[in-house]
Order: structure tokens, then sequence, then C-alpha cells
């Protein structure tokens, strides 16, 4: 099973591949929504590719709760027991009965539900926290800038040091301008920290920081304007960090 599946996808027993195939995740079985399907042996049914797709889960894996439930233990962590007691949870049985069958107290049966609620409280929590570890990694550097509501130029941290390393000397300046955009705002954005919010620069000022770090001062101080990262007068007089 995928890595980046949602959980509605595992839980619905497919997922869906550009805008008309529909995968089944337990074989290799697909549908294209720009056809319709038999459902049944006579032919006498017909339906769409998500209605197939629901059909062929039912009819061919016991239906996507019973397929999931049926997966390895590497995959879902559960013992042969706690799938039992799932599998009895899902149809609707009462404790009493579950107790009847699995000769077993009602207490226990209880036992096993609240276990359940709290490994599924546990999971939400440690859900948040890898999802809080993903977002760290995608962090920009510049703040409150056009680049930072721009997919296209939001990096990890391998991200960045990739690039320094490949275009920047021991001394930190850039050996050249990289071609391909998203590696040069990386650079721009490190340039960036040298300005300081709320105070005003001459042009001879901006092209002695950006000379620091860049000897085309006139292309990188454009690329700042047209970024969004610096503002200026329309003298080209005043320039300051946005």
């Amino acid at each position: 099973m995928e890595n980046e599946l949602t959980i509605e996808e595992i839980k619905k027993g497919y997922s869906k591949k550009g805008d008309f195939l529909f995968q089944c995740l337990y074989c290799d079985q697909t549908f294209d929504d720009r056809f319709v399907y038999p459902i049944n042996g006579s032919n006498s049914q017909m339906a769409r590719a998500e209605g197939a797709m629901i059909y062929h889960l039912k009819h061919e894996h016991d239906g996507s709760f019973n397929a999931l439930l049926n997966l390895d233990k590497n995959q879902t962590g559960l013992s042969d027991t706690q799938k039992n007691f799932l599998n009895l949870f899902s149809k609707g049985i009462d404790d009493q009965e579950i107790a009847e069958q699995l000769n077993i107290t009602t207490s226990a049966v209880r036992n096993h539900r609240f276990k359940f609620k709290e490994k599924k409280r546990q999971a939400k929590i440690l859900l948040a926290l890898l999802e809080s570890i993903d977002e760290k990694e995608k962090i920009d550097f510049a703040a409150n800038s056009l680049i930072d509501s721009d997919e296209r130029f939001v990096s990890t941290k391998k991200e960045r040091e990739k690039v320094f390393n490949v275009f920047l000397d021991d001394q930190g300046r850039a050996t050249q301008i990289p071609k391909k955009e998203k590696k040069r705002i990386i650079l721009i954005q490190k340039l960036a920290e040298n300005f300081v919010p709320e105070r005003h620069y001459t042009e001879k000022e901006i092209n002695t920081i950006i000379s620091e770090m860049f000897t085309d001062y006139v292309t990188i101080r454009r690329y700042l304007i047209e970024y969004g990262i610096l503002g200026r007068t329309v003298d080209g007089t005043t320039y300051w960090k946005i």
C-alpha cells in the first residue's frame, strides 16, 4: 500500500489517479471513468468507474473493511486478537453477545473498546506531530514577500544546503547566478537576510550589500524587486525590505 494515501482513500479501498482512473489498493484492477462497466455476469447492470470499483471491492476483496483488516501485521500493527475484536465490533454485535461468543466477561469486551478509542486518540496526536515535522522541513527563508505564498519557491533545509554547497564559495560569495529559478531564489532569500526591515536604503547601499554576495548587482537588484523582497520609490532613489 502506498505511503501517501489519505485516510479517506484507505477507508474506501481505492484511489483516483489523474482525472479518470480509479485504482484498487489491493490488486492491479483499475477502472476508467470514460467508460461504463458490467457489474454482473449477465451484463444486465452497468456502472461508471467508481461504482464498478465499489462492486469489485465488495465481491473480490469482501469489502474495503475486511480487505484492510486482512493486511499483514507489519502494515496494520494489529494482533489476531485485536483483528477479531474489530471484526466483531464492525458487525454491530453488542458486548454481551461478543462476550458469550468468546467466553469472556463483558468488562473485558468493554476494555478492548476503550483501548481502541485510546489508540485512536494517540494516533491523532502522532499524526499531528509528524505533520508538524513535515511543515518545519518546508519553512521558507523570506518573510512577508511574494515568494512566501508561491509553492514553487518553498524549499527544504536539505535543498537549501545543497544549493549553498554548489553555488557559494568559502567566503559565502556566489560563484554564479543559478539558471534554475528555484535555486536562484534560494540564494536571493539568503541575501535578503542582510536587509533590515523598516530601514530605508539608497541604491548605492543596496548595491554594496548585493556585491558582498553577487558580482552582478544590477541583475540581482532587479530580482529583489521582481520577487517582492524589496520595494522602491518611483524614482529609484529609496529602497526598503518588504
